[in-house]
């Protein structure tokens, strides 16, 4: 129900075990537009009364843990950039032992029928964090509650903020944030969006639908309404599988509170015949079909597979999600695809222990689009990636093979 990722190394968890109580007799703080947010998600996304009519927040995921938790506004709208409420939220964070700042977006911002214009958090917002990261006794945990993957950039480097643990909007599921700040719960998510800079509002109009970079047939956002001159834009590519610019944080990316080390213990040697490909994408053509069938694209046995031996080489429990990537011969070239997510395993695995997860890419990995709508193979030399290295640099795990796919 969370995605959730550490972005630096910090105060996380607020309790080192199970056993200690340490953590408990902090005093919390839970400040920001957030802390308090609850029915309109939980509504919005569940049932018209979840958990018996009880709307939870993050102030009630923090007190199922701590003996003394205070909350405050700061700021009480996402997108307000009214401040006249810090001064209060600053009182309350000077006198507490640990604050615990939840911030992001709601559905004043976004929702159905409704675009974000921006990804980036207020200016409110962001004199909040400021005021609040200045006179914190600790560094502070900041917990992001949007489905706007906001710009971080200004965030990540400040030394005053511990930890960031992303949530998406999880609605009635909120009180598992307080056990993962806690560590009744190692997180283990990856990202599911990729964190880009805010200059990306600017680049491509919302109504330009294509995902491959190139010249677009619409405008900048920032070209000014009432200058009908402007020339059109060029799309930087979407999503991980085609954007070409600089990222502050990759799609797959996530931390846990425990480390963990990856080796290939079974791949193909290569070449791999790419027959079964050219099979499929022949067979979805003489059927009259724009997209090859489900079940024939994932064979049994798969063409391909690997399997890793991942071992948790820290201590503490926990769940790993292992991420399958592969980057085509030609990668961002001629339509194809920067890198795709073919698979991912999620295991338990106790500290000092190791388990094995074996992913398979489906048949129609090995393909590409063409701008007729009809699929093309791609053989040659293929880089197979198990998660993502920005992720290694915190020894998440990574492991990477090459092995090369033939046509017949």
């Amino acid at each position: 129900f969370l995605s959730p990722w550490i972005a630096t190394t910090g105060p996380l968890p607020l309790v080192e075990s199970t056993q200690s109580t340490w953590g408990r007799h902090l005093s919390i703080a839970v400040i920001g537009p957030n802390a308090n947010l609850s029915e309109p998600m939980d509504r919005y996304y569940g049932p018209i009364a979840p958990c018996g009519n009880k709307f939870n927040s993050m102030v009630d995921a923090i007190r199922r843990h701590a003996k003394s938790t205070t909350w405050h506004w700061g700021v009480r709208q996402v997108k307000g950039n009214h401040t006249s409420e810090i001064p209060a939220a600053v009182k309350l964070a000077k006198e507490a032992d640990m604050v615990v700042l939840v911030v992001g977006t709601d559905l004043t911002i976004a929702h159905e029928f409704h675009d974000d214009p921006n990804i980036t958090l207020s200016p409110g917002q962001l004199t909040l964090i400021d005021a609040i990261t200045r006179v914190a006794k600790r560094p502070v945990v900041l917990v992001t509650l949007t489905a706007t993957p906001v710009d971080l950039t200004e965030l990540l480097p400040n030394p005053k903020i511990g930890a960031i643990l992303h949530a998406g909007q999880p609605a009635s599921a909120v009180l598992g944030i307080g056990d993962v700040l806690y560590g009744e719960k190692a997180p283990a998510g990856r990202l599911i969006q990729t964190i880009l800079p805010k200059s990306y509002q600017d680049e491509i109009s919302i109504f330009d639908f294509g995902m491959r970079p190139g010249p677009s047939n619409y405008p900048r956002p920032d070209c000014p309404m009432q200058n009908r001159s402007c020339p059109n834009a060029t799309n930087p590519g979407r999503t991980h599988r085609f954007y070409t610019g600089r990222v502050v944080l990759p799609f797959g990316f996530g931390l846990s509170y425990t480390t963990f080390g990856y080796r290939i213990i079974s791949a193909p040697v290569g070449p791999v015949s790419l027959k079964p490909v050219s099979k499929l994408i022949a067979d979805t053509v003489a059927a009259g079909r724009t997209f090859p069938d489900a079940n024939l694209a994932r064979p049994d046995p798969p063409i391909i597979s690997f399997t890793l031996q991942v071992t948790n080489t820290g201590s503490v429990d926990s769940d790993h999600s292992v991420l399958g990537f592969l980057v085509p011969p030609g990668a961002g070239t001629n339509g194809r695809p920067l890198q795709t997510l073919y698979d991912f395993g999620r295991v338990h695995i106790p500290a000092g222990a190791s388990t094995t997860v074996t992913l398979s890419p489906s048949l129609t990995d090995f393909t590409y689009v063409h701008t007729d709508g009809g699929r093309i193979a791609m053989d040659g030399e293929y880089t197979f990636r198990f998660s993502v290295p920005e992720s290694a640099r915190f020894d998440q795990g990574y492991a990477e093979v090459k092995v090369r796919m033939e046509l017949p």
